[in-house]
C-alpha cells in the first residue's frame, strides 16, 4: 500500500493491517507533503495475530509554511505470533519555523521470538548538501527541490504501476518547486 497525501486543508488517512494467517506480508509507504496550513493526519496498525509475519512501514513527510503533519503507527505482535518481523519509521524534513510534526511510533510486544524496530527523525533540509549543490552552480530553489525530491523517492519508487508512478512523480515535482 502507498499513501500520498498533496492537497487538502484537512487529511486524514487510516491504514489497518490484520496479519491472521502465518507468513503473511504487509508493506505500507507513505508520503505527506504539507504547506500553507494543511493539516495531514496518518494512522496505521499492524495487528501481527500468527507467526512467521513480515510488515514494513515507512512514512515520509515534508511540512512547509504552517502545515502539520502527524504520524501515529502502531504495531502488535501477539504472543502466539512468533518469529515475526515488523518494521516502523517515520522521517520528517521541516521547511519553515511555523511548521510542525508529532509522530509517535509505537509497538506492543507479547512473544518473545521477534525481530521489531520502530523510530522516527523530525529535521530540516541537509545544508551541507545544499551548500555542496550551490558551489557547483546550483541555484537554490532548484537544488532545494532536487534534494526533497531525492527524500520522497523512497516512496515514490514503491509505486508498481508505471503510469500511476509517472503521474504521482509528476504531482510532486510540482509541489516541490518551491
Amino acid at each position: 500500500m502507498v499513501t500520498v497525501s498533496l492537497n487538502g486543508g484537512l487529511i486524514r488517512n487510516n491504514l489497518n493491517m490484520v496479519m491472521s494467517a502465518e507468513y503473511c506480508e504487509a508493506n505500507m509507504f507513505g508520503l505527506y507533503l504539507g504547506d500553507q496550513q494543511t493539516h495531514i493526519d496518518n494512522h496505521t496498525v499492524v495487528d501481527n495475530r500468527q507467526p512467521h509475519c513480515l510488515s514494513n512501514e515507512l512514512y515520509k513527510g515534508v511540512l512547509n509554511g504552517s502545515s502539520t503533519g502527524v504520524f501515529n503507527g502502531k504495531i502488535f505482535v501477539r504472543q502466539i505470533a512468533q518469529k515475526t518481523n515488523a518494521y516502523q519509521s517515520n522521517r520528517n524534513i521541516l521547511l519553515s519555523d511555523n511548521a510542525s510534526v508529532n509522530t509517535k511510533p509505537q509497538l506492543e510486544i507479547f512473544a518473545d521470538d521477534v525481530k521489531c524496530s520502530h523510530g522516527c527523525t523530525v529535521g530540516s533540509l541537509d545544508e551541507d548538501a545544499l551548500f555542496y549543490m550551490r558551489s557547483r552552480g546550483i541555484e537554490e530553489k532548484t537544488a532545494t527541490s532536487l534534494l526533497l525530491h531525492g527524500f520522497a523517492l523512497d516512496i515514490l519508487d514503491r509505486i508498481r504501476h508505471e503510469n500511476v508512478r509517472t503521474f504521482v512523480n509528476e504531482l510532486v515535482v510540482k509541489k516541490l518547486d518551491l
